[in-house]
């Protein structure tokens, strides 16, 4: 690679060119331009002349071998990158901005170093080899003189696998530098290989605790080095992943020199069990080797032979073996390295027949992300046993649900009425009387949707900048209470950080109350969602405009604007929970037979005739916690009726009254008993004026329930006829709700009269 004997050819060569000429001048003068295809053999330099030879775009991940040869003349050669040539070609000083490690001032003979450029982004480089006293050169290095030539040659190392450092560096006299920090596996070699440059030094390497002394490891130290020189050194045990430093001090200045730094990694498996190197038959045991030494990656692949054939059955760091039949067996682990090296360890397993039977829980129904069932309320999940196995068989079966027994079938059926977790286990006996067990929980969820009430939310469309809101968040499930609800807010509908798909309903906040202030202007978006215990939810997403907070002229109207505000929002809120609560009253009382007229009318009589409190549940209104009986219309009726029967023809106490009487079949009319009709008449009469009338039309009707009827009758005075005196009543029906008028008899007070419509009784009063 190096110190390549210049051959009288490449003298020849040297003849022939053309030499590199002077510029007049010491500002700034230009030089020959190269690249390294240019330079097959030395290129002369005249005095007063410079040449720069472009190396290429290189990076970190390359070390440069060059070999550098300079004859006849001294000069300065010079490594800059594409940045900090621009002083030297400026005419500016330049001595801060080129590369002093892989630099040469002066230089005559021949320079062979191995350099990496610093870390970063890649760069061009450029080597200048200058022949004159130039501006910003502070009058050091080669000043020119005669002609003088130079040649050289970069290629790329070709660095082993495990060549950690390959560098050249340089160091003033007295200084000490850390050219390495790393921390190594036991057993690992590590070789270090240098060339001095000009001047000596030592390297060694130290511990943490010894960088600032003199000490070093045993057996790590060069000292004095010149030329080239090598050590090879292992890891001991009680170093094994340590933090190291590979250390270097100048003895005369400067230490100039190149070092490369090869690790050589063990290679060896190392297995453990946690079985203590047993088992059981059919029982899957992990094997793993994430002991092996691995510090340097050195481990590329790792197979497991668990029968001893030679054949592959697992790999991996981490794997998972078992065994139908007992006694020894011989594990076989092979590892293999980026370089080709393997190695092959053997370890030993016993397997006993001492099987413990294995539970299994099976089922049709639906399974959540964590594996539990879950279950609508009131219906039905059907779990089995069948597929629980033991190399001698199953002889009998239990479950317990949440730790009480419940059956010893091989299936069972579950339900439950109530929403929750339930925790099921299946415990199962083999005839040597091993006993497996597993476990399953089942929830069981409802699937009411909750509702928010978001009146309160809404109602606050506008904040003041740097003030803190408050949004209180309520709603109202069927089944769970206010406390079991969550809720979580998402302050950004733009931005799916939950990833669900759904960018509205991330919990940037949680709780039933959101405190936040807005410190810039503008209109805000934020989404409330709802979740109940089966995580049933409800979304509501508003809007909020921040503004500049008024001066301090109008605080005042301000404070009664807002004490305004929130007199009308708890309006609102109390509002729009009585309207959710009766809305829910309203739905219990339909469930339970009622109609939507009868079950309204219900929550107006309870409400006139209970003190109910502004936030009565919805059972308060609808007056189920009473514990009262709920009536339909029609049972209404026959009660009324009852009582209108007994009042106009009186009952016998001790007779038991249908509550259903009066209440035939629409196509059947009752009989009426003309004593009653002669009685009521007789009643009728002793009311009226004994005026003579004339021949009347006569009155007759029919009523359903079978009152009053007024028969066809004339009477016959002396006294001249007189004017009729009628009186007509209307009122809507208090069944069907139709108007209707009746005329009263002259003289009557009270008269039963059917609808019309319906044919309900109606009693009119004067």
């Amino acid at each position: 690679m190096r110190g390549a004997t210049i051959v009288v050819l490449a003298f020849v060569a040297l003849l022939i060119m053309p030499a590199a000429t002077a510029t007049s001048g010491r500002s700034a003068p230009e030089c020959s331009e190269l690249d390294l295809s240019q330079i097959s053999s030395f290129v002369a330099v005249n005095p007063g002349a410079c040449v720069v030879i472009d190396l290429g775009v290189r990076s970190s991940q390359q070390v440069l071998d060059i070999d550098i040869v300079v004859a006849d003349d001294a000069m300065d050669v010079l490594l800059f990158n594409e940045a900090t040539i621009q002083p030297y070609n400026l005419g500016q000083s330049y001595r801060t901005n080129f590369v002093p490690e892989a630099s040469f001032e002066s230089a005559l003979g021949s320079f062979a170093l191995d350099w990496n450029p610093p870390k970063g982004n890649e760069k061009r480089w450029y080597y200048v080899v200058d022949n004159l006293a130039r501006d910003g050169d502070g009058g050091m290095g080669d000043q020119g003189g005669s002609v003088s030539k130079f040649t050289i040659d970069v290629t790329v190392s070709d660095d082993s696998y495990w060549t950690e450092l390959h560098n050249t560096f340089l160091l003033e006299a007295d200084e000490k530098q850390n050219l390495l920090e790393f921390s190594l596996d036991a057993s690992t070699g590590v070789t270090i290989k240098s060339e001095v440059l000009s001047g000596t030094g030592d390297l060694f390497i130290q511990t943490d605790n010894q960088l600032s002394g003199d000490l070093f490891l045993s057996g790590t130290n060069m000292n004095s080095i010149t030329g080239s020189s090598s050590l090879t050194w292992s890891v001991p045990e009680n170093y094994g992943n340590y933090n190291l430093n590979l250390m270097s001090k100048a003895s005369t200045s400067p230490f100039h020199f190149t070092i490369e730094v090869i690790f050589d990694p063990p290679i060896t498996p190392v297995i453990r069990d946690y079985v203590n190197g047993s088992t059981v038959i059919g029982e899957s045991i992990t094997l793993d080797a994430l002991d092996t030494p691995n510090s340097l990656n050195q481990i590329e692949s790792l197979s497991w032979d668990f029968d001893g054939d030679g054949i592959e059955d697992e790999n991996g760091m981490v794997v998972s073996a078992s065994w139908p039949t007992p006694g020894q067996k011989m594990i076989n682990v092979t590892v293999s390295s980026p370089t080709g090296a393997s190695l092959m360890e053997t370890y030993m397993i016993e397997v006993l027949d001492i099987v413990n039977p294995t539970a299994v829980i099976s089922g049709e129904g639906t399974r959540g992300l964590n594996g539990e069932w879950r279950l609508l309320r009131t219906a039905d999940l059907v779990l089995r046993a069948t597929t629980s196995f033991d190399d001698h068989g199953i002889s009998s079966t239990a479950w317990s649900i949440d730790g009480l027994a419940n059956s010893s079938a091989s299936q069972i059926t579950l339900s439950w009425s109530q929403i929750g977790t339930y925790l099921v286990e299946l415990s199962v006996t083999d005839p040597s009387g091993n006993i497996g067990t597993v476990n399953t929980t089942v929830t069981v969820y409802d699937e009411t949707i909750p509702m928010l009430e978001t009146s309160a939310i809404d109602a606050i469309t506008e904040v003041n900048i740097g003030e803190k809101t408050q949004f209180q968040a309520a709603a109202v499930d069927m089944w769970d209470e206010q406390e079991n609800l969550r809720f979580t807010w998402d302050l950004d509908l733009e931005t799916d950080t939950n990833n669900d798909g759904d960018p509205r309903n991330d919990p940037d906040a949680t709780g039933s109350v959101l405190t936040k202030t807005f410190n810039s202007k503008g209109t805000y978006q934020i989404a409330l969602t709802v979740y109940d215990g089966s995580n049933n939810t409800d979304l509501h997403v508003f809007s909020v405009e921040a503004v500049e907070a008024p001066n301090q002229t109008g605080l005042f109207a301000i404070i009664a604007i807002v004490f305004f505000v929130i007199i009308v929002v708890a309006g609102v809120v109390l509002f729009g929970h009585k309207g959710m609560q009766r809305k829910l009253a309203l739905q219990m009382l339909m469930d339970r037979g009622l109609s939507g007229t009868e079950a309204e009318s219900r929550l107006l009589s309870i409400a006139s005739s209970m003190k109910l409190s502004p936030f009565a549940k919805a059972a308060e209104m609808a007056g189920l916690e009473s514990g009262g009986a709920i009536k339909s219309t029609e049972q209404l009726q026959l009660e009324a009726k009852a009582a209108e029967m007994a009042a106009i023809y009186g009952s016998d106490s001790g007779v038991q009254e249908d509550p259903y009487a009066g209440y035939k079949p629409a196509t059947v009319r009752p009989s009426i008993n003309p004593a009653i009709a002669d009685e009521a008449l007789a009643a009728f009469a002793e009311e009226l004026p004994q005026k003579t009338q004339s021949a009347a039309a006569p009155v007759s009707g029919q009523v359903r329930s079978g009152g009053v009827v007024l028969p066809s009758s004339k009477v016959v005075t002396n006294e001249p006829p007189v004017a009729k005196v009628e009186h007509k009543l209307v009122t809507d029906c208090s069944s069907c709700g139709k108007p209707f008028s009746v005329i009263m008899p002259e003289g009557a007070n009270s008269v039963v009269v059917a609808c019309p419509s319906c044919g309900a009784d109606q009693l009119f009063e004067r």
